[in-house]
């Protein structure tokens, strides 16, 4: 019984997420046929610095309940949140918008992987998955997408919860794809 609930929880958030990526305007143009998506280059370069600042911000600004404070929240501070929203969402729905998945780019400048990271069997995964992550990265496109209209409207309450929610919407992803290993108990 408990699983069965589990399961309707989790299909019905999936399906929340992903009704937000239809009602959240495209910003990114076409992806390009021939060249392949380099996911971890996406992640480290394209990814990352938008979301670690989105949240380096919330520590920033942070009230005693862990909520964006707009007492906190200055004209520098809103403007700067909506432009790391807008490159988030940007950069994911380049990621969902790609037709082919690569986990790491031969010629690149991040040729080592991390310390117990298997490309070769991320490469598998995406290869097996490919619809999902393509649905995953358009998640992750569609929460931004919301996050960039709590910005707009400078709702603090909106922001907050979508910024604790990004953390869940990330580790989905990696749970599949980058180390199901260890989420999974393998």
């Amino acid at each position: 019984m408990q699983k069965l609930a589990n399961a309707a929880l989790g299909a019905a958030g999936l399906a929340l997420t992903l009704a937000a990526c239809v009602t959240t305007p495209a910003t990114a143009p076409a992806a390009d046929a021939e060249t392949p998506y380099y996911v971890r280059e996406g992640m480290v370069i394209g990814l990352n610095p938008s979301i670690t600042a989105i949240w380096d911000m919330q520590v920033d600004v942070m009230d005693d309940y862990g909520n964006f404070d707009p007492a906190l929240m200055d004209d520098a501070k809103w403007t700067a949140l909506l432009a790391n929203a807008r490159e988030l969402q940007h950069q994911s729905q380049l990621m969902g918008e790609a037709t082919r998945y690569v986990a790491a780019d031969p010629n690149g400048t991040l040729t080592d992987p991390p310390v117990g990271t298997d490309l070769v069997a991320i490469q598998q995964r995406l290869d097996e998955q490919e619809d999902l992550y393509r649905a995953m990265s358009m998640s992750l496109a569609g929460h931004a997408g919301q996050l960039v209209l709590a910005a707009e409207a400078r709702d603090a309450e909106r922001v907050t919860a979508l910024v604790n929610d990004m953390q869940p919407v990330c580790k989905a992803c990696h749970d599949v794809f980058w180390y199901p290993e260890e989420y999974q108990g393998s």
